[in-house]
């Protein structure tokens, strides 16, 4: 499936870039940090999961989207607040919502602002710099620390993505990417699966919310890391059929 031309909205004062693909259930994609909405059509999401409404925004300070330097412009609830004038603008009242990554704090949080308004959830690989290594990537990528192969992996992707701006991506991590409290999670009552790769850094705290969750149920995959977590087919025959059951076609 290909991706459609890009649309816009405005959420505030900040113009956003988002794409609209195919027909079904709505299902709003949402990419990780230094991403882009392209990504779930390269590594196969869109086929993966077919005979749905896919809406697929570039997240601000991302892709095609206004990309603010003021670090106040990112908190996570902003984000929410974006995805949720995105399915206003669309004229959708309820959708499912899938992040991974940083785009998987992004659902999370979407789904504590607006509980009714998320169908179901799914998120894989949740971002969350409660032990400061945003800040420490920050630094890096500044030249402000020694680089760190981590650091690097990072700085290769921006630059191989293309239309990045490296100081609006550092604003994004001066605010800090942080998930929703386990308390705050327990607002919503829907379905939920989460998912991360038993070799990445993510899957502790990934699990953990998924805990936090009424409806929220765990998958691990074996052998994956953050970025082989996000192809993983185990990971998109899982989210199709848990879709399928939460959210029939």
């Amino acid at each position: 499936m290909a991706m459609a031309s890009p649309r816009t909205f405005k959420s505030g004062s900040v113009d956003l870039s988002y794409q609209v693909v195919g027909a079904g259930p709505p299902l709003l994609l949402i990419h990780g940090w230094s991403a882009n909405g392209d990504e779930w059509r390269e590594v196969g999401w869109l086929d993966a999961l077919g005979d749905r409404t896919l809406i697929i925004p570039d997240l601000r300070g991302h892709g095609l989207s206004a990309k603010p330097h003021d670090s106040t412009a990112y908190s996570m609830r902003t984000f929410a607040t974006d995805i949720l004038g995105l399915l206003g603008a669309v004229g959708v009242p309820t959708a499912d919502v899938f992040g991974y990554s940083m785009g998987g704090t992004v659902a999370l949080w979407t789904a504590v602002l607006a509980p009714s308004r998320v169908q179901s959830l799914i998120a894989g690989a949740v971002a969350d710099a409660v032990d400061g290594d945003a800040g420490g990537l920050a630094r890096a990528l500044r030249g402000l620390d020694p680089p760190t192969a981590r650091s690097e992996r990072y700085r290769a992707y921006i630059e191989e993505i293309g239309n990045n701006d490296l100081d609006a991506l550092l604003a994004c991590l001066d605010a800090g990417i942080r998930s929703p409290e386990c308390a705050e999670l327990a607002v919503f009552g829907g379905e939920a699966l989460l998912a991360a790769g038993d070799q990445d850094r993510r899957r502790r705290i990934t699990e953990r919310l998924a805990g936090c969750l009424p409806g929220g149920r765990f998958l691990l995959l074996p052998g994956a890391d953050h970025t082989r977590g996000f192809e993983d087919p185990r990971l998109k025959a899982a989210a199709a059929a848990f879709l399928d059951e939460v959210s029939p076609r």
